[in-house]
């Protein structure tokens, strides 16, 4: 299937925010108070304690909110209308209703709509949304200082897709995340794949 670069980068992201709410659901309410500082400081996140963080997140104007990364999820599954699946869009517009009605039900339906998703029939969309959930939780467990040796091994897979559609340009830069999986070579990864992204196919 020939893919819009723009659309294998909105399903990419879609992948990275979902993946983003869930883990954040995970964790909500902070109670501890150096978990809580571990945290925004690993995310840049004005906060300082337990308390600040839990505000934080439940504050609709803030980026790192609950309101905030739903709403970036939304956004791209509706740029996905013409990609996705009929049933597949479907379903994700219904839930996409039931959390603007109820906003508590965020983490509920982002588990929903994630389930949607990887039923999703369409290998290339499917792979390019695996692609982000893998990306977010390597980012994650890179600023959280946790154990990344099994993502590494499960994005492994991923990225020789990626070369079998051509991108093989990323081959250095992941050579180089998968000997020093820290920020930087992150970062330097992640400006790789941006430039492949802007191209008008995949």
């Amino acid at each position: 299937m020939i893919l819009l670069s723009s659309n294998a980068q909105h399903i990419f992201w879609l992948g990275r925010y979902l993946t983003r709410i869930q883990y954040l659901c995970s964790l909500f309410p902070f109670n501890d108070d150096e978990a809580a500082r571990q945290y925004a400081h690993a995310f840049c996140l004005p906060a300082f304690d337990a308390f600040s963080l839990n505000e934080l997140v439940l504050d609709h104007e803030q980026p790192a909110s609950f309101h905030q990364q739903f709403q970036n999820a939304k956004n791209n599954i509706h740029d996905l209308r013409g990609v996705l699946s009929a049933p597949c869009f479907a379903e994700l517009n219904q839930l996409l209703h039931q959390a603007q009605q109820h906003a508590a039900y965020i983490c509920d339906i982002a588990v929903e709509c994630n389930d949607v998703l990887e039923t999703e029939a369409n290998e290339m969309l499917f792979m390019f949304f695996c692609l982000g959930q893998k990306i977010e939780q390597l980012d994650r467990q890179i600023r959280l200082q946790q154990n990344r040796s099994k993502i590494l091994g499960e994005l492994d897979l991923l990225i020789e897709q990626l070369y079998d559609i051509g991108w093989t340009s990323l081959e250095d830069a992941w050579q180089q995340l998968k000997q020093t999986p820290d920020c930087n070579s992150f970062y330097h990864f992640s400006d790789h794949m941006q430039n492949l992204f802007e191209m008008d196919v995949v």
